[in-house]
């Protein structure tokens, strides 16, 4: 009898492995298309699957950040770990058009050059540009990539780093871009540790002599974060501005984006699961269906 490569005499079919899958995606796709979230019982009776597998189900996407409880006592709703992978994982040109008119507010209220900036894998590049008409600008070449111990828009990401990847990142060297880079562990730390406690990032004159940037996490529930959103300019010009005003309004833009891809999210999971092979009933060899 021929074997599967690698697959050992005896053991488990894969087909055991899909329907097992099948059943989580059923019960992700059920709760994805209720905004209030849904008790055991619900899930249960629209997912009809046992008690047991729904309550065995959702306890372990629990633990994975897949699901979380809600507002509603005993209500479940999708995690921030699959928001952040949802929202993660929306094409460029989507996230794009829902940043622009949020940084082409930025840039008219400050007259400076506002941007998005994204992690991919382990590195952030910028995006997304809006500059204001009429004056000379700080320019931010989109794609290029921003070292985390140095640019403010992949601090504020960094810093909300889970622990193996802060850990990973602080234990490599870090190059000296100007006599104001930072390239201590410990120093670099202490930075992301004050950034995370107030929630914004500054880069002044660290990356580029004479230049000043500012940047916010766009935070997605409590997971960790792939978006900043940010302003940069002159240092001389942009200086003059309080801190205060520009921090303000770029948590507010912050927040604003979040929820516009929160929203955009969960959009595309409703179309996704108005038709997903994975809610039909798991199939065996011989086409018969299998007993959940």
């Amino acid at each position: 009898m021929s074997q599967l490569p690698g697959r050992a005499a005896g053991s488990r079919s894969p087909h055991g492995g899909y329907a097992i899958l099948s059943r989580y995606a059923i019960v992700l796709d059920t709760v994805a298309q209720s905004s209030g979230g849904l008790a055991l019982s619900e899930i249960g009776q629209r997912t009809a699957l046992p008690q047991a597998t729904v309550y065995r189900l959702v306890h372990a996407l629990v633990h994975v950040g897949f699901l979380t409880t809600g507002e509603r006592r005993r209500h479940y709703v999708l995690g921030p770990r699959l928001l952040r992978l949802m929202s993660a994982g929306l094409p460029g040109r989507t996230v794009h058009t829902l940043a622009q008119p949020i940084l082409d507010r930025l840039a008219a209220d400050f007259g400076e050059t506002a941007f998005v900036a994204k992690l991919e894998g382990d590195a952030v590049g910028t995006i997304g540009v809006a500059t204001p008409r009429g004056e000379s600008q700080a320019f931010i070449q989109p794609g290029r990539l921003m070292p985390f111990h140095a640019a403010a828009s992949a601090k504020s990401i960094m810093a909300f780093a889970d622990e193996h990847l802060l850990d990973a990142f602080l234990q490599k060297p870090h190059e000296r871009f100007t006599k104001r880079t930072k390239t201590d562990k410990a120093e670099i730390a202490d930075e992301l540790a004050r950034i995370r406690e107030r929630g914004y990032a500054i880069c002044d004159q660290e990356l580029d002599p004479g230049v000043l940037s500012y940047a916010c996490p766009v935070k997605i529930a409590n997971s960790a974060v792939v978006y900043s959103l940010g302003l940069v300019g002159f240092a001389e010009r942009f200086g003059r501005v309080p801190v205060d005003a520009v921090v303000s309004s770029l948590k507010t833009a912050a927040s604003d984006f979040s929820n516009l891809l929160r929203e955009e999210s969960a959009f595309t999971s409703s179309l996704l699961s108005t038709w997903n092979p994975a809610l039909a009933p798991p199939r065996r060899d011989d086409g018969l269906a299998v007993d959940r």
